[in-house]
């Protein structure tokens, strides 16, 4: 008896299934945490993707009077002004008399954008999430601004979390504490 076409492939589908292995299920992938590495007063950080706006070179600032030591001022910054701080002042509470710091991050969060001064900017990098150390050691001017950190050989960096950063109350009020007015200055 002849078989027809159709029937013979019924038949192969059949050897198939019945003599077939199920294809094992695709491994998921790691889940990799993705961030810049930057210094900021000679710290070494990583701060997470979106985390900032961009980086980009630090602007011609010029200074407001009273306010805080680390308000460096204003830049004219793509048709708007950007307050300026100085990372070092900030977390240091002095400035760094060394080189120039050249590059800045912007900062856009609700009710926040800024640029903040970075001592050094590196590279992109990327870990997997399961790297990431929630108790490492952090400088202690850091600490409440981190979020974990990853390490890659000998070397480690603390995760600067941007929100807790905007969430400073120090950081939300540029205000000088104490006014000096010119007329209580001047000798009569």
């Amino acid at each position: 008896m002849a078989v027809s076409a159709h029937q013979a492939v019924a038949m192969l589908e059949r050897a198939y299934a019945d003599n077939s292995v199920a294809s094992p299920a695709p491994a998921s992938p790691p889940q990799t945490w993705r961030g810049t590495s930057l210094s900021i007063a000679g710290t070494s950080l990583l701060v997470g993707e979106g985390g900032i706006d961009e980086i980009v070179e630090t602007p011609a600032v010029t200074s407001i009077p009273g306010t805080k030591p680390w308000v460096m001022g204003v830049a004219a910054y793509m048709g708007g002004l950007l307050p300026i701080i100085s990372g070092d002042v900030f977390f240091r509470g002095r400035p760094y008399t060394g080189r120039v710091r050249d590059f800045c991050m912007v900062i856009r969060k609700p009710g926040f954008y800024f640029g903040m001064t970075l001592s050094g900017v590196e590279r992109d990098m990327k870990f997997t999430l399961d790297k990431r150390d929630m108790d490492c050691a952090v400088e202690e001017d850091f600490a409440g601004y981190t979020l974990g950190s990853f390490c890659d050989g000998d070397r480690c960096w603390a995760v600067l979390d941007i929100d807790k950063l905007v969430a400073d109350s120090e950081l939300s009020n540029a205000a000088a504490t104490a006014a000096v007015s010119i007329e209580d200055t001047n000798d009569d």
